[in-house]
């Protein structure tokens, strides 16, 4: 049976200067999965020039989002370590056996390394490892599949079961249908605006696209099952770079529906904690352009972060896919 829990998240920044934004571009932008195996001069391009002339404007955002947050430190990092804490307080009541820890692939700590160390430390041998990305991808669950595996190699005696992508587990759904009622005016258009990808990386066989496609559906057939006048849409955000991604954008999205001066929900399920996408990128320079656009009112459901409700259900699923997987 299991005896310890490894939640990993994608990283973040250690802090708001320039040198750690620098850092965590490096890293995150230097790892082959995250832009699809980039051509060979992409790493000196990302070192010498990217990197350093990205970083200090990349570094001003996080300020302000960390001084809008509130919370003393990067929101991704918080969220995760309360998130983290709250599925070991929770489990710890009827197993007390089972150890939990999170870790980042990039920028902060504590690193895929340090937990697996701390696991070896503690004699803990059977390690299920949950990329907290509800879609499954290249760049989120097959990069942390790699990541920890690699970081496994210096851990022989850990035995690793890997969770992927839950965005069709009915907790996860009905956490983010929950979040939306609370949080809809029952008069706003809902957008649900997914992170954006290469289209290419869909005809390549990479299942993200279809994972958002899935679970959208869901959610437009249970809100319209409740509310049969709702105004749904599906979107993608934050390109990079230049080729074809999924679409339609969000940006575009919400200039259509600016010009009929509506009022919009926006909802981010590709993340389960808010972060520079959600606080600043939506938040900040999306609903800019809506208001500016002629839009109504803006407002985002909040990633489900270290909500109670969501951490003792979701861990309680991870026990139950645990013990389905015993031989």
């Amino acid at each position: 049976m299991m005896d310890a829990i490894l939640f990993v998240q994608l990283g973040s920044p250690a802090d708001e200067t320039p040198a750690s934004v620098e850092k965590y571009l490096l890293e995150f932008l230097g790892d082959p999965h995250t832009l699809g195996n980039p051509p060979f001069f992409w790493n000196w391009l990302l070192r010498h020039i990217i990197a350093p002339k990205r970083a200090p404007k990349s570094a001003l955002k996080y300020a302000e989002m960390v001084k809008c947050a509130g919370l003393g430190k990067m929101p991704l990092v918080y969220y995760t370590e309360k998130f983290s804490a709250e599925v070991g307080k929770i489990l710890a009541e009827k197993y007390p056996q089972i150890m939990v820890r999170h870790a980042f692939e990039f920028g902060t700590t504590p690193t895929i390394s340090d937990a697996l160390k701390e696991f070896a430390i503690a004699k803990k041998t059977q390690i299920y490892v949950v990329p907290l990305f509800p879609q499954r991808s290249l760049v989120t669950t097959v990069a942390v599949r790699d990541l920890v595996s690699q970081a496994a190699k210096n851990f022989p005696q850990l035995s690793l079961q890997f969770i992927e992508g839950f965005s069709q587990n009915l907790i996860w759904q009905n956490a983010i249908l929950q979040s939306v009622f609370a949080n809809w005016n029952q008069k706003s258009a809902i957008v649900f605006s997914f992170h954006g990808t290469p289209s290419a990386w869909a005809k390549n066989g990479d299942p993200y696209s279809r994972d958002c496609a899935d679970a959208f559906e869901y959610f437009q057939k249970k809100i319209i099952e409740k509310f049969p006048h709702a105004e749904i849409f599906c979107s993608y955000q934050s390109r990079f770079g230049h080729g074809k991604w999924l679409g339609p954008f969000t940006s575009s999205v919400l200039q259509e529906l600016a010009q009929k001066r509506k009022s919009v929900l926006l909802v981010c399920p590709s993340f389960t904690a808010d972060n520079l996408e959600t606080l600043y990128e939506v938040d900040v320079e999306l609903r800019n352009e809506f208001i500016r656009a002629g839009g109504s009112e803006f407002f985002r459901v909040p990633c489900l972060n270290d909500n109670a409700d969501w951490a003792s259900h979701f861990a309680n699923e991870i026990i139950r896919i645990g013990e389905e997987n015993l031989p």
